[in-house]
């Protein structure tokens, strides 16, 4: 491994711990920052995506700073496909030490009463079934481990707050993630497992700025967004990455079931505040 690798054995490092990343793609925003900040952290990666173009690209990414990773090409939402990711995870890994959940489906952005029923479960599909065929093949390698381990998903400001803006399935899914993790985390604790969830708001993803190219979506829809973001900007992909090291290492080893904010505000100006 090249220097670029961080070797602090500190009580916030994650040197040498055994990390699956799913949505990991580079075309993917969120996972993709994760798995270079994790690779330059110590971590050791096994990385998964639907979109293997994009997984590929982060893979060489990471060699290029001295980084091995495993890829692995997955759809979450599939079952079978996960169960195969986990069986190529083990010879690689030994083990897991981290998962977190990133993908996410949003097929239309349209009122409820114009949703179709396979754009809805195909946003449930993704967005919470694939969470927890996850979370259920990391469990079981988990309890046959001494030492427990640590479950990350990525939740959302949409599952505790309403949006509007179309964003009804997305923000039911969400929703229900966050209350997995706390599901999850109570089940449990008392084996060593955590389980927590971070919370954004709007980030800068590559999806994000193609809807940005649209003039009715940044003229309409961007002023609201910005409007409830107290910083008044987008939040950068890399921003998740230092809350997300924090609840992987032993620094968090209290912190269990929570879902962390990562909004610059959001949830509190929504809870009674105003943004000035």
């Amino acid at each position: 491994m090249s220097d670029n690798r961080n070797s602090d054995n500190s009580l916030f490092s994650v040197q040498g711990k055994r990390v699956l990343i799913s949505g990991a793609g580079a075309n993917g925003g969120v996972g993709h920052a994760l798995a270079l900040g994790f690779g330059q952290a110590g971590a050791n990666l096994v990385l998964c995506d639907i979109d293997n173009a994009g997984l590929q690209q982060t893979v060489q990414q990471l060699q290029d700073l001295g980084i091995d990773a495993l890829a692995c090409q997955a759809d979450i939402s599939d079952q079978r496909q996960v169960e195969q990711l986990f069986l190529q995870l083990d010879p690689h890994l030994g083990g897991i030490d981290v998962l977190i959940n990133v993908p996410f489906a949003f097929p239309r952005r349209v009122k409820p009463h114009q949703l179709e029923a396979q754009d809805w479960q195909q946003t449930l599909d993704v967005s919470l079934s694939g969470y927890f065929y996850c979370n259920q093949q990391a469990l079981q390698r988990m309890l046959d481990q001494p030492g427990g381990g640590s479950i990350i998903q990525i939740g959302s400001n949409a599952g505790i707050n309403a949006l509007g803006r179309g964003a009804m399935p997305y923000s039911c899914a969400k929703a229900a993630v966050h209350q997995m993790t706390r599901e999850i985390a109570i089940e449990y604790a008392r084996h060593g497992i955590r389980c927590n969830a971070l919370a954004p708001a709007q980030i800068r993803t590559p999806g994000l700025e193609q809807h940005l190219a649209d003039p009715t979506f940044r003229e309409q829809v961007l002023p609201r967004i910005l409007n409830g973001l107290p910083q008044g900007r987008l939040i950068e992909p890399d921003e998740l990455v230092g809350p997300a090291l924090f609840l992987a290492s032993e620094a968090s080893s209290a912190i269990n079931g929570v879902i962390l904010p990562v909004d610059q505000g959001n949830t509190a100006m929504n809870a009674g505040g105003g943004n000035h």
